[in-house]
């Protein structure tokens, strides 16, 4: 398995550039490569060494994805597509849907939706916008979530799709990075949990309800500080935004420079008044 984690690894790290999609799919085009060679090596041991059935199983593995490739090598290096190509117009019928033809992806609203679900529906005016600090331990949970949504997909940071000039002329005119991260994403399960012992209110976040782990922590809700908040509200976390990380500044000679930065969270809360007890 050593040979697919390194073309995972590879795999992984290309999301975090800025490259051009035609540009991107021949790289993919070439890992595969190396993956199918890989397999095609492990199916000959097999049937030398008289594992039959097994070897037939990866011969079969063999066949399907030394066809997909020929599909995208004549799509992306020959421009055209195949005569022989029948998977992709069942994909098609299937998904209902089709990757653009200039840009090589899938429209943005479809790609993104599952990206962005608030944690149920709150009136703007219901909500206000917390300060919230990330210690040490919680920037590693962060990053390390972070890192994980990005290579599954369930995170873009394709820097909102601008080119390599738009990128440019963005750091010029706010003199700010350019973060890898597309905007407006959020995680896939968060919650607030007020810690008594520690006198904080921690957002926790993960994957789900069953790897969660904090990533950060609220200093104030609105102007008023976390804990005077706490004492008079009940606080429910509406909206949460991943913010920063590796990104993009101006180099010399009209290019770029990927640099890491920590990430951040930009926190809505929800507030409703308590009830005297009685």
């Amino acid at each position: 398995m050593t040979m697919f984690s390194f073309l995972d690894m590879i795999n992984s790290s290309l999301s975090y550039f800025n490259i051009k999609p035609t540009l991107k799919n021949k790289i993919y085009i070439a890992i595969a490569t190396l993956g199918d060679g890989y397999l095609i090596y492990v199916t000959c041991r097999l049937f030398l060494n008289q594992v039959w059935l097994r070897g037939l199983l990866y011969c079969l593995a063999v066949a399907f994805l030394t066809y997909y490739l020929y599909l995208n090598f004549v799509y992306y290096f020959l421009d055209r597509t195949s005569r022989f190509d029948f998977l992709s117009p069942w994909l098609s019928k299937v998904t209902g849907t089709a990757p653009d033809a200039t840009t090589g992806k899938m429209p943005r609203q479809r790609r993104q939706a599952a990206l962005n679900q608030a944690a149920g529906y709150y009136e703007d005016h219901d909500t206000v916008r917390a300060a919230v600090t990330i210690d040490a331990t919680e920037q590693a949970n962060l990053r390390a979530l972070v890192d994980q949504l990005v290579a599954e997909h369930l995170l873009v940071a394709e820097y909102d799709g601008l080119s390599e000039a738009e990128i440019l002329a963005q750091y010029r005119a706010k003199n700010e990075p350019v973060p890898a991260l597309n905007s407006g994403q959020t995680l896939p399960y968060y919650e607030l949990v007020h810690e008594a012992a520690r006198h904080r209110l921690t957002i926790y976040a993960g994957m789900n309800a069953m790897d969660k782990q904090p990533v950060g922590h609220i200093t104030k809700v609105g102007l008023t500080d976390a804990h005077d908040a706490r004492v008079q509200y009940q606080l429910y976390l509406a909206k949460l935004f991943v913010t920063g990380g590796p990104h993009k500044i101006a180099g010399r000679r009209d290019t770029t420079i990927l640099t890491d930065g920590d990430f951040g969270l930009v926190a809505y809360l929800a507030y409703r008044e308590k009830q005297p007890k009685g």
